[in-house]
């Protein structure tokens, strides 16, 4: 919000005529500073999410969901406020019509910088089944996932993912979704042993979204 504001007091209210150079430059570079101290600073104040406890997991209603990454999703949406604002124009040579039109499509723009915190990425894990919003948006029932076969991925695996053993109609042998976890606040063995154990205990996918599930799994009370 302070980015957007200062290229907004930039855009519309420095003038050559009422504004010191000094402060115009000082206005023009401010978001940038503002933008890249807040980089810095994610990186240090949330620093453990980068590896996250157990107790990243969150309990939302009969679920347990598994966050965005608030590094990530963060940087993201100062970064697409400030592109946003990139677009402003005061141009007195341009109609009124003109400049509202821009101006309001800027501003819808900078609105959509809300998208990543709203409908970012995560992983709702309810007694249904799955729930994936990470590259791509899948639901998974329960019955579609079978246990992780011992032997290794046949294919190399660079970035955290987490591993999943479904079915595929008409063969039968399982087949696997890799699902990346680089923007979720997780740690990708933590994860795969709770959908591994939901998928090998039935009985204990209606406890869900429990506190005492929570802590049994956790270790943390709520």
């Amino acid at each position: 919000m302070l980015i957007v504001v200062l290229r907004v007091v930039y855009e519309f209210g420095v003038t050559s005529a009422n504004t010191p150079m000094w402060a115009a430059a000082a206005l023009l570079f401010a978001p940038v500073v503002v933008l890249s101290g807040a980089f810095i600073a994610f990186g240090v104040v949330f620093r453990p999410i980068l590896h996250p406890p157990p107790a990243a997991l969150r309990v939302r209603g009969d679920a347990f969901v598994v966050p965005g990454s608030p590094v990530l999703m963060g940087r993201l949406t100062m970064g697409w406020a400030l592109l946003g604002t990139v677009f402003l124009e005061s141009d007195p040579g341009l109609s009124p019509t003109t400049r509202f039109g821009i101006n309001a499509g800027a501003f819808l723009v900078i609105a959509g910088a809300a998208l990543p915190l709203l409908r970012g990425p995560r992983i709702v894990v309810s007694p249904a089944g799955l729930n994936i919003r990470a590259g791509g948006r899948r639901v998974l029932a329960w019955d579609d996932l079978v246990r992780v076969p011992a032997n290794p991925l046949p294919i190399p695996v660079r970035a955290p993912k987490l591993a999943l053993s479904i079915r595929r109609p008409g063969r039968p042998e399982p087949g696997w979704l890799l699902v990346p976890l680089e923007l979720l606040a997780v740690e990708p063995v933590f994860l795969g042993s709770v959908v591994e154990h939901y998928v090998e205990h039935p009985d204990r996918r209606g406890a869900i979204g429990t506190k005492e599930e929570y802590t049994r799994l956790t270790g943390v009370p709520v």
